[in-house]
C-alpha cells in the first residue's frame, strides 16, 4: 500500500468547497465555525521531509477546491442574521485567521507549535504573530536540528558531558560525577535564543546526558540554562520557559535575559562568570552578525580546555559568505573547531516548507590560546 493509499483510507470526510454554507443562505453560527475548523493548518512538520503533516482537528476531512473565495466571503458579509455583534467579530476574525494561514508564514497570527525533542522530551513553543523587526519571535529550523542533535547525537553528548564535568583527559572526558561540579562548570548560556526551543531542548536532556555517562546512578546535578537575546524577544523567551517549566527536571533551572551583543560583549564587563559551556541556532542573518558572535563567545566562553561552544548554521544562499566570515573570525580567535558536519533540516518557508542544508559545530579553544 502506497502512502497515497493510506492517506486516502484516512479521509473521513470529502467535502466540496461549493457545498460549504454560503451567507446568502444564513448559516448559523454553529455551522460557519464548524466548517472554519476543518480549514485550520497547522505548520507543516519538520521531521517529515517528503510531505508536510497537516492534521485537522476532530477528524480528516479531504477539502476539494479552493476555500480563499469562501473565507473572503464573510470577511466582507455584515453578517447580519448573526444576533450579537460577539457572533459576528468570532466569524470575521477566524475566518481572517483562516486566510492568513494560506498566505505563508509572514502572514500567520500567533501559534503554539510541539517539537519532539526525543521520545520523552517535547518542548511546547508560542511564536506571537511576525513583524520584519523582531525575526527572532519565530523558531528557526536550526534551532530544532540542534535541539534534536543535542537529544540524540553522541558526540553532542560528549561535548556537554566535557564542558559540564571540566575534565579534559581522555580517560576522564565526558565522565560526570557530583563532586566534578562549581559554581562555573554547571552554567549553560545559549545566544540568541530567539523563542528558546534550542536551549528548552537542552534542559531537557541534559540530566539524562549527565545520567548517562555518569560513572553513579544516582546523579543530581543542578544546572542553570540561561536563555539570551533582546529586550523585545525576551519576554516571548521568558513565556516559553514558564510554559515548559512544569515538564522539565527540577533540578534544572532555565532563566532568561537581555544580551545586547553590541553592549555585552564580554562577562567581565558584566560582573559575571564565564560559562563553560555556550550554544547558538541560526544566529547570523546579517553581515555585522559574524563579528558579533564571535566576539560575544570569546567573551563570555570560559578561558579553558574543556569549555565548548556548539552552533547550528543554514547553509543558506543568501547568508553563506556569512558562515565563511565567521568560521575564519573564529580561528583569528583562537578557536578551533572540534567536531563538525552537515544535516538536512526544514523551515517554515516555500510551498510545504524550506528543505535545507545545516552546518554544525563543537568547537572549543586552541592549545595556544
Amino acid at each position: 500500500m502506497t502512502r497515497e493509499d493510506s492517506e486516502l483510507e484516512e479521509v473521513e470526510e470529502v467535502l466540496d468547497v461549493l457545498d460549504f454554507p454560503h451567507p446568502s443562505e444564513r448559516p448559523p453560527l454553529n455551522k460557519l465555525l464548524e466548517t472554519l475548523d476543518l480549514l485550520a493548518i497547522p505548520p507543516p512538520s519538520w521531521d517529515d521531509f517528503s510531505t508536510p503533516t497537516v492534521t485537522l482537528p476532530q477528524k480528516k476531512v479531504q477539502i476539494i477546491g479552493n476555500p480563499t473565495s469562501w473565507l473572503t466571503s464573510l470577511v466582507s458579509s455584515p453578517l447580519k442574521w448573526l444576533q450579537t455583534d460577539e457572533a459576528r467579530e468570532i466569524v470575521w476574525e477566524t475566518a481572517s485567521i483562516r486566510l492568513s494561514e494560506r498566505c505563508g508564514r509572514t502572514a500567520m497570527p500567533s501559534l503554539d507549535r510541539s517539537f519532539r525533542i526525543t521520545s520523552d522530551v517535547e518542548i511546547k513553543i508560542h511564536e506571537p504573530t511576525l513583524d520584519g523587526d523582531n525575526l527572532g519571535l519565530k523558531t528557526w529550523g536550526a534551532a530544532y536540528a540542534l535541539g534534536k542533535r543535542i537529544g540524540g547525537d553522541e558526540i553532542m553528548k560528549g561535548a556537554i558531558c566535557t564542558a559540564l564535568s571540566g575534565f579534559s583527559s581522555s580517560s576522564n572526558a565526558g565522565i560526570l560525577h557530583p563532586d566534578n561540579y562549581n559554581d562555573n562548570r554547571k552554567r549553560i548560556l545559549e545566544l540568541g535564543a530567539g523563542t528558546g526551543l534550542a536551549g528548552l531542548a537542552l534542559a531537557g536532556t541534559v540530566n539524562s546526558i549527565i545520567n548517562q555517562n555518569s560513572n553513579t546512578t544516582t546523579t543530581m546535578v543542578k544546572v542553570q540554562v540561561h536563555l539570551t537575546d533582546l529586550p523585545e524577544i525576551v519576554t516571548n523567551l521568558q513565556r516559553n520557559v514558564d510554559i515548559n517549566e512544569s515538564s522539565l527536571p527540577s533540578s534544572v533551572e532555565v532563566t532568561t535575559g537581555v544580551l545586547d551583543w553590541r553592549l555585552h560583549a564580554t562577562a567581565e564587563a558584566q560582573q559575571e562568570p564565564r560559562y563553560p559551556l555556550v550554544i547558538a541556532a541560526d544566529s547570523l542573518y546579517s553581515s555585522e552578525h559574524p563579528g558579533l558572535l564571535s566576539t560575544v563567545v570569546e567573551g563570555w566562553l570560559e578561558r579553558s580546555q574543556t569549555a565548548r561552544f556548539i552552533v547550528e548554521l543554514p547553509l543558506r544562499k543568501l547568508f553563506g559568505g556569512e558562515v565563511s566570515d565567521f568560521r575564519n573570525l573564529m580561528a583569528q580567535k583562537g578557536f578551533v573547531v572540534l567536531e563538525e558536519g552537515e544535516e538536512n533540516a526544514r523551515d517554515d518557508w516555500g510551498e510545504g516548507g524550506e528543505r535545507m542544508t545545516c552546518w554544525w559545530a563543537v568547537y572549543g579553544w586552541g592549545t595556544g590560546s
